[in-house]
């Protein structure tokens, strides 16, 4: 039996007492903790202050607004907004109806709105004044033509297709509860995964998924009283909304949503309103450590207990950097949007193990399989596969490409990785990212993991490229940290000092930066579509 992740039942936490721990969907969820605590800060976004009954109160005339257009349970509505209390607003107010929200990433440009337009089909979409331009291009292309309500900022466009726009409807339609009755196995949001193999697919997630997914983040003892969670990603993405959104509202405490990432605004905001917990990916930690100078800032009023991180790989260097410079633990994460965003985390209650992502949430079972779908022992090599409420339900429109990848109950990741005897995982590398160089298996994180360490190196990312004798060869894109400051053939032999020859890569490219979701993840795919276009 494998060791599992220490927790704390939630009936036993102090900022749970006397509060309602079941619930039948996340709409129902921000009703009660709304009506549990009224004037408890539930979100804190520059100079505004909004309680539950605020967020639940706004929740409530976008759900009237939706429901006078004929929105009801199971139909899609889109969200298209910059970081802002509003996404919660349109999303929570489409939920209580039983509608699907989408939070669709605010990057994409017109060819990539229109797909996800056709998709999907929402018949109302929220479109922030900042990407209004874009989202009309992409609007003209598309036969799905939804109501467009623009959530107005200060960034002016030539565009006219909005129909209302969002101040008009809390000015003018009634806080009235809208909640509808649902199931836990309603679905109620739909994402689009992030496309670091191509062309996004939707993710259905059920009522039942997420809220198991907010049990786990509240037993392990991440969360305690009067905190204060800050979202600096992207709101479109499972890790702001699925990983801490609805898990922080599930433990009734606050959360401080910033537009964008920025140094000052970091640190002004984290002194400001006492900042407990932060997450972010790890570039903005690695510029964190390098370009801030802890005499700069008042370290008595920073507050921090963790920061979270996921997504992509950090550097050792950085975590242990980040510990001792700031003496602030930067905790690795783990998980899919198939999964509802995270799968496992290092615990708060045990230790963190160098290199690890980790231990199973206690709602989940990950095992680690063979390509005949074997269970394998502990430290081999094998497919993480994910099994519990927290597997989606489907993609949207793609019921072959779901039965792919969901099989006997169990999500098939295409990461490889393996357990230690503590229970702490190590994801080595995506399934797809193997590289068989005349036969021997070579993963290509474990070069990244040496690469990092080179004292010019900022960013690295190792692929396979076709070769007619061997299969593949290996190629490290690399980014120094000063221009011309690095050789290949210099690289090639401080990586003869530390690792295999047959495991050193071949060839080598110094670019200024590496392609990445917004997200944070690194696109290899990009790098290799670059490379045949190059050969």
């Amino acid at each position: 039996m494998r060791p599992q992740m220490p927790i704390i039942q939630l009936e036993e936490q102090s900022h749970l007492k006397g509060r309602r721990l079941e619930f039948e969907s996340i709409a129902q969820m921000l009703t009660i903790r709304s009506n549990e605590t009224p004037d408890v800060p539930h979100v804190y976004y520059y100079d505004q202050i909004l309680t539950y009954k605020d967020t639940n109160d706004r929740a409530n005339q976008v759900a009237n607004f939706l429901k006078e257009k004929g929105i009801k349970k199971g139909d899609i509505v889109a969200v298209m907004i910059l970081n802002a209390p509003e996404i919660y607003y349109a999303m929570w107010g489409a939920q209580k109806l039983g509608a699907i929200a989408i939070a669709m990433n605010y990057c994409l440009k017109a060819p990539e709105i229109a797909y996800v337009l056709n998709d999907s089909k929402p018949k109302v979409i929220f479109v922030g004044s900042d990407y209004m331009d874009e989202f009309t291009k992409g609007f003209e292309k598309t036969d799905s033509k939804p109501y467009v309500v623009e959530v107005v900022t200060k960034v002016k466009h030539e565009s006219i297709i909005a129909q209302k726009n969002m101040t008009d409807i809390l000015d003018k339609y009634p806080i009235d509860e809208c909640l509808v009755k649902q199931s836990l196995d309603d679905p109620f949001m739909l994402l689009y995964s992030s496309g670091t193999t191509g062309e996004p697919k939707g993710v259905l997630l059920s009522n039942r998924s997420q809220l198991s997914q907010c049990r786990n983040f509240n037993r392990q003892g991440y969360i305690k009283s009067n905190d204060i969670m800050m979202i600096m990603l992207p709101m479109f993405h499972a890790n702001p909304l699925c990983v801490f959104t609805y898990p922080v509202s599930y433990a009734g405490q606050a959360l401080c949503i910033r537009t964008k990432y920025s140094t000052y605004d970091f640190w002004s905001a984290v002194m400001q309103y006492g900042i407990t917990i932060i997450m972010g990916v790890p570039t903005m930690f690695e510029y964190i450590l390098n370009k801030v100078d802890p005499i700069n800032i008042d370290m008595l009023k920073v507050k921090i207990r963790y920061a979270f991180t996921g997504g992509a790989a950090i550097s050792s260097a950085t975590r242990r950097g980040f510990k001792e410079k700031f003496n602030i633990d930067i905790l690795v994460g783990y998980g899919l949007t198939e999964g509802c965003g995270g799968n496992t985390t290092e615990p708060a209650l045990g230790r963190f193990k160098e290199g690890s992502c980790g231990m199973t949430h206690s709602e989940e079972q990950i095992e680690i399989m063979d390509s005949e779908g074997n269970i394998l022992p502990n430290n081999v090599d094998g497919e993480v596969c994910i099994k519990g409420d927290c597997v989606m339900m489907g993609y949207l429109n793609k019921p072959e490409q779901f039965a792919e990848i969901v099989r006997d109950g169990f999500l098939h990741t295409g990461d490889i990785g393996h357990f230690d005897d503590e229970g702490y995982l190590y994801i080595v590398e995506r399934k797809r990212d193997v590289i068989v160089r005349g036969g021997e298996k070579v993963y290509s994180r474990y070069i990244e993991i040496v690469l990092e360490e080179h004292p010019m190196v900022a960013e690295v990312a190792v692929i396979g490229v076709p070769d007619k004798c061997l299969g593949q060869r290996i190629k490290a894109y690399i980014v120094p940290k000063q221009k011309n400051s690095m050789t290949a053939e210099a690289t090639r032999q401080w990586l003869l000092e530390r690792m295999a020859k047959y495991r050193v890569p071949e060839f080598y490219e110094f670019v200024d930066r590496l392609p990445r979701t917004p997200s944070g993840k690194i696109q290899k795919f990009e790098l290799r579509k670059a490379n045949q276009q190059n050969n």
